[in-house]
């Protein structure tokens, strides 16, 4: 792979959330933590962050390590931190073209890192710290004295407050949708799933159970013909249950004339650049995924299809998040509820996490008080 593909963008210029955040995580560091989560909300340029705690890293002369949980995002970190300067980074990750164990900087897969042995450094960046890793929760345990940063916007997985010993808040999405960094977004309750009989496995609704409601053909047909209503025609992101249902969803939403792209995991890397690619020219104004797009994706997303309920309000924050980015000729987004999560959980813009410190009872979830700031209607 030439360097070509690793095309340099002008730095960034931090903006004020930004600069604060780096600061707050600084304070926690002076305090003698070293196991610290900072809370980004989505949005708020949590690459570009990392790549501001990788730069003053490297000024002191320490060797940063940057752990990724899927394989399709170490290249976008590899870009993301060259267009920012830093310029000698290591990929472990298969036989990646820019191995290179004497780089300062090195982007590592946490499944290669489950297999290799870890590399040196002072500094070690856990992104999407809510995800569990086996290898990076024993290099924590065994490494004392190394500095493990964890980055989320959810941080509200159980076991959290065992690795973490301190939380901090970078930039809430109710801050940034005040500040206009991130979107406002207008929420509409479609037709009410009747769940009554789905069962609770692992603290989520059962995935095969779940799927049989949500295929019904009624629900099926409520998501497409609320698309029609009160979609406006938009570049819209839609969160299915399974591949059975995102597949019937994918056919409605064609019988009517919609073209509609399909992704889950099972979706290779070039297949899922052509959708990509397709979506931004409009070419398919509705993709319906599985379990995939729920992070690293900064899609132009100007509407969401909630047709994935969920009892978890990482998952929630997460998906909704997907459509929360700003972006030219945008003044909100759309989110379409069929799920009835924002019943259930709440507005994304009121949700808190906190890993419970020192109570040992483990992270918990909770909701703001507080005014809605016009942020959604049900």
């Amino acid at each position: 792979m030439s360097d070509d593909l690793f095309a340099r963008a002008m730095p960034k210029t931090p903006r004020p959330h930004q600069i604060e955040a780096v600061a707050r995580l600084r304070a926690a560091l002076a305090e003698g933590h070293k196991r610290v989560c900072l809370s980004l909300a989505t949005g708020a340029g949590k690459t570009f962050i990392a790549s501001m705690i990788v730069s003053g890293a490297l000024a002191k002369g320490n060797r940063v390590c940057f752990t990724v949980p899927t394989l399709s995002l170490v290249d976008q970190t590899v870009r993301a931190f060259l267009a920012e300067g830093i310029d000698r980074i290591g990929v472990i990750q298969g036989n990646h073209p820019r191995r290179d164990a004497m780089a300062p900087v090195q982007v590592a897969s946490v499944q290669t890192l489950a297999r290799r042995d870890r590399p040196a450094a002072s500094v070690v960046i856990v992104d999407e710290c809510h995800q569990r890793s086996e290898a990076v929760r024993r290099w924590m345990k065994e490494a004392p004295e190394t500095v493990f940063i964890g980055l989320s916007a959810t941080p509200g997985r159980d076991g959290m407050a065992g690795e973490y010993e301190s939380l901090v808040v970078g930039a809430t999405t109710r801050e940034l949708i005040d500040a206009k960094v991130l979107s406002s977004f207008r929420t509409f309750a479609a037709a009410s799933p009747d769940l009554a009989g789905v069962r609770t496995v692992a603290g989520d609704y059962h995935e095969g159970q779940l799927s049989q409601v949500m295929s019904g053909v009624r629900m099926v047909a409520d998501v497409v013909t609320t698309w029609l209503d009160k979609g406006e025609g938009r570049p819209t992101l839609c969160f299915a249950v399974d591949r059975a249902h995102a597949r019937n969803l994918q056919a409605d939403f064609e019988a009517v004339g919609v073209p509609c792209g399909y992704v889950d995991a099972h979706t290779d890397d070039v297949s899922r650049r052509l959708i990509a690619e397709r979506f931004r020219k409009g070419e398919l104004p509705v993709v319906v995924n599985v379990r995939c797009l729920t992070t690293g994706v900064d899609w132009d997303v100007r509407c969401i299809i909630m047709a994935r309920p969920t009892k978890s309000t990482m998952l929630w924050v997460q998906m909704v998040g997907r459509g929360l980015r700003t972006a030219r000729g945008k003044d909100d987004c759309v989110i379409l509820d069929h799920s009835d999560n924002s019943l259930r959980l709440g507005f994304v813009s009121d949700i808190a996490f906190d890993l419970s410190i020192g109570t040992g009872s483990g992270p918990w979830i909770g909701v703001q008080e507080g005014p809605r700031c016009g942020c959604g209607e049900l």
